[in-house]
């Protein structure tokens, strides 16, 4: 008999990430969850059930009663456990919360390599403030926080010194007492198209990637909506270029003792001189991400 996957699509996991202790989801992340599972319909077969108590259920057709259901989550955090022990059922195999924060923090992406002039992760103050005196293309650069999704954790700052409104947040976010303390300090510089490649980390560390996708993003980097890229929207290089970056994210999550869905994000940029280069990989998500079904097609290795 098939089984069906009852979901919990906690689509705040980053944010818990950032502090699994005590977490409950924040009334503005909850309340906007109905809205993001309608945009990840894909992922869910007949017969599936939704676990996330701010989410209907069913969202697809139910399956015949005593149809046996495996526990699924959108990233099996500490509470998207508790979610499933709660239902009775059991939850497919996953990583530990250990390996979760490692592999989704932004300085494993780091790590594997800076793919921005300029850019870096700072730990310091004093690091920070040297590198944003450097010069960009727009003259601003980009401070992400190491967990965020949807455009959260970033702010925008002018080249030079901080000003007294940026310094707070920038304070806190590099506390020497936190164990996440720390920044990804990029250039602004401006978008001209976004795309992500995705794929699965088998348990033995085999990585299976899906197709190329072209993103719709708002201002600050939140998903609108995605569709298979077409053979003109990529270059040969860009498209080279970019799953050479998901094959080597992938094996790099395969060696932190990952496994599971990923993505990763990466786009198109014009410099000072108005000439288009290629950022292949600006983010890598260690879970279910909004177009990872649209990426993968038919091929669900995840249920396998």
């Amino acid at each position: 008999m098939d089984r069906a996957s009852a979901w919990v699509l906690n689509f705040d996991a980053d944010e818990e990430l950032a502090r699994p202790a005590g977490y409950t989801p924040r009334a503005a992340v909850a309340g906007r969850a109905p809205d993001l599972a309608g945009r990840v319909s894909a992922l869910l077969r007949p017969g599936d059930v939704v676990l996330s108590p701010e989410l209907p259920s069913p969202l697809v057709p139910p399956a015949p009663p005593g149809t046996p259901l495996v526990g699924r989550a959108w990233c099996p955090t500490p509470r998207a456990r508790r979610l499933v022990d709660r239902a009775g059922v059991a939850l497919a195999e996953a990583p530990p919360l250990d390996v979760l924060r490692r592999v989704n923090h932004r300085r494993f992406c780091a790590d594997l390599g800076q793919t921005l002039p300029g850019a870096r992760y700072v730990a310091s103050l004093a690091e920070l403030e040297a590198a944003i005196a450097e010069p960009t293309p727009t003259g601003h650069w980009l401070l992400k926080r190491p967990f965020g999704f949807a455009g959260r954790g970033r702010r925008r700052v002018a080249r030079g010194a901080l000003l007294p409104d940026a310094r707070p947040w920038v304070v806190a976010s590099l506390d020497p007492a936190s164990p996440d303390s720390g920044l990804q300090v990029e250039p602004w510089v401006e978008r001209r198209g976004d795309f992500s490649l995705h794929g699965h980390v088998a348990r033995g560390g085999a990585v299976r990637l899906g197709d190329p996708c072209i993103q719709r993003c708002d201002a600050n980097g939140a998903y609108l909506g995605a569709a298979l890229a077409g053979e003109g929207d990529l270059g040969d290089g860009e498209r080279r270029g970019l799953v050479e970056a998901a094959r080597e994210a992938g094996q790099a999550l395969a060696g932190a003792g990952y496994f599971g869905p990923f993505g990763i994000d990466a786009f198109r940029w014009e410099d000072e001189h108005g000439a288009l280069r290629w950022n292949p990989r600006c983010e890598i998500n260690a879970r279910y991400t909004m177009a990872w079904a649209i990426g993968m097609g038919r091929a669900r290795p995840d249920l396998e």
